[in-house]
C-alpha cells in the first residue's frame, strides 16, 4: 500500500533505541490466553435496566482472525492489532473508546494513540487527551455539513486548510488522568499528495528531532522519530511555486510497540451515508490496517422517519467501501442506546432503527453489538435519564454513561476473545 522513500539506518537505530522499552511492555505479553473481566470491568448492580448477562458479542465466529491476532499477541507479543471505531457524536468525544482503548491496551500492550485531529480549529468539540498549538488560521468542514453527493473528506471526517506557507500544528499527549505526556516516535499525516500540497517537516522542538519520512504514498506519509517524543509540530515545507494550501485530513500517532492501536473517528449529527460520501474515507482507513472496523452510527437516523430499503443501501454502501478498500478486515455494527427525539420525549423511531441495523448485520454475516436491546430496548432512556447518565439534550450521555456504555462494549468484545481460547483447548 505504501511506497518505501529510501532504505535507511533509521530503522536499525528505532529498534535499539526501543529494546529497553520492549522489555518493559513484555509485562503486557506472554501472559495466560485468558483475560480476566474484573469487577472495574463491569457495571454496578444499581443499573438493573442493564442486562450485563445478555451482553455480548453476535456471530462472534465471525470474528475469528481478530481474536487470532490478540490471542497471538497476549501469548507471544509481536503483534499490531489494528481497531477503528467509526460514528457519530457518541465516538467523537471519545470518553466511550478510551475506556475501550484503556482496557485492551492494559491486557495486550499499548501500541500508542491511534489517528487524532484538531477538532477545536474546525470548530467542533473532542477529544480531551491531546493539546493542539497552531500559528496561524485554518478552515475547518466536516463530512456532515456538506451535502454534495460526494463530499472531499479522508479518514477523520474532517479537514483543515490554509494558505499560510509558514504554517505550523503542534499536537502534545497527555494522559487524561494524570496529565503526563505519552511518548511516541511513528507520526504518519493524513494528506492528499498534489501539486498545489505543501511538503511538510516533521519535528520535535524539545529534543531538536527532525522526523525522517520512511514511507508514503498519494494520501498519507509516515515519519520516524531517532528517540521517543511527547510532542510533535507538522511545519510547512515550501518547496516550488506551485505548492499554495496544506490540506489535513487526521494524523495518527504510534510508539511503534506491539499491541492495540485503538483509532476512534466520529463527527457530530453524522450518519452512515456521510461516510459513505466522503470520497477518500475509505481509502485512507485502510493505511490504518485495521483488523476490526466497529460501526456505531443510527442516533441520528432515528431522529426522523429513515425508510427502511434506504437504510440499508447507505450501511450497504459504506460497508463495501470499507471492503473494497481493505479486504481483510472484519466489521462489527452497534446499536445505539436508546434516547429522546430531538430532546422532546421518548423516539419512536429507535426500536425500528436498531432492528434495522440487526437484520443488515445478519443478512452480511458481520458482528453485532446490540446495546440497544440488552441496556432496555424501547424507552430505556427514561432509565439512562434517571440514573444521570444522560445530558439535559438527552439524546447524548454524560462522562458516566459513556464510561458505562465503553465497559460494556470491552466486556462483550473480551467474552467473545475469551471464548475463542476455550475452543482451541
Amino acid at each position: 500500500m505504501y511506497i518505501p522513500v529510501r532504505l535507511s539506518r533509521l530503522r536499525m537505530i528505532i529498534c535499539a533505541a526501543f529494546s529497553l522499552l520492549f522489555i518493559g511492555q513484555c509485562q503486557s505479553q506472554f501472559r495466560p490466553p485468558h483475560v480476566q473481566i474484573t469487577d472495574a470491568d463491569t457495571v454496578g448492580i444499581g443499573y438493573s435496566f442493564i442486562h450485563q448477562e445478555e451482553n455480548q458479542v453476535e456471530n462472534g465466529e465471525y470474528l475469528q482472525p481478530f481474536f487470532e491476532k490478540l490471542y497471538t499477541q497476549r501469548t507471544q507479543g509481536g503483534k499490531k492489532v489494528s481497531i477503528v471505531h467509526i460514528g457519530d457524536s457518541h465516538i467523537l468525544g471519545n470518553f466511550l473508546t478510551q475506556e475501550v482503548r484503556d482496557r485492551l491496551q492494559r491486557e495486550f500492550g499499548d501500541a500508542g494513540r491511534g489517528l487524532v485531529f484538531p477538532y477545536k480549529l474546525a470548530q467542533s468539540s473532542g477529544a480531551k487527551d491531546f493539546l493542539v498549538e497552531t500559528n496561524c488560521r485554518w478552515l475547518g468542514a466536516n463530512c456532515q455539513r456538506d451535502l454534495s453527493p460526494e463530499t472531499n473528506f479522508g479518514a477523520a471526517g474532517f479537514k483543515l486548510t490554509t494558505l499560510d506557507p509558514n504554517a505550523e500544528l503542534t499536537f502534545r499527549l497527555r494522559d487524561s488522568a494524570t496529565s503526563e505526556s505519552r511518548f511516541f516516535t511513528k507520526v504518519t499525516v493524513f494528506q492528499r499528495k498534489t501539486a498545489s500540497e505543501y511538503d511538510l517537516e516533521v519535528r520535535d522542538d524539545n529534543s531538536k528531532q527532525v522526523a525522517q519520512l520512511f514511507i508514503e504514498d498519494g494520501f498519507a506519509r509516515s515519519y520516524y522519530f531517532d528517540r521517543p517524543v511527547g510532542s510533535v509540530t507538522i511545519a510547512v515545507k515550501k518547496s516550488n511555486t506551485q505548492q499554495k494550501t496544506l490540506t489535513l485530513d487526521g494524523v495518527s500517532i504510534e510508539n511503534e510497540l506491539s499491541g492495540v492501536l485503538y483509532h476512534s473517528i466520529g463527527v457530530n449529527g453524522a450518519k452512515y451515508m456521510d461516510f459513505a460520501r466522503a470520497k477518500y474515507f475509505a481509502r485512507q482507513v485502510a493505511d490504518l490496517e485495521p483488523d476490526l472496523i466497529i460501526l456505531s452510527f443510527g442516533t441520528n437516523e432515528s431522529q426522523g422517519t429513515t425508510e427502511p430499503g434506504y437504510m440499508r443501501h447507505t450501511m450497504e454502501l459504506l460497508t463495501s467501501q470499507i471492503i473494497e478498500n481493505y479486504p481483510n478486515t472484519r466489521i462489527m455494527l452497534t446499536t445505539p442506546a436508546d434516547s429522546y427525539l430531538r430532546g422532546k420525549g421518548v423516539n419512536p423511531h429507535m426500536a425500528e432503527t436498531s432492528q434495522m441495523i440487526r437484520k443488515f448485520a445478519h443478512e452480511k454475516g458481520f458482528a453485532l453489538w446490540d446495546l440497544f436491546n440488552f441496556s432496555g430496548g424501547e424507552n430505556s432512556s427514561l432509565f439512562w435519564k434517571s440514573h444521570s447518565l444522560m445530558t439535559s439534550d438527552s439524546v447524548h450521555y454524560t462522562k458516566s454513561g459513556y464510561v458505562l456504555q465503553g465497559k460494556l462494549l470491552y466486556q462483550s468484545l473480551m467474552k467473545g476473545y475469551n471464548g475463542f481460547v476455550e475452543g482451541k483447548r
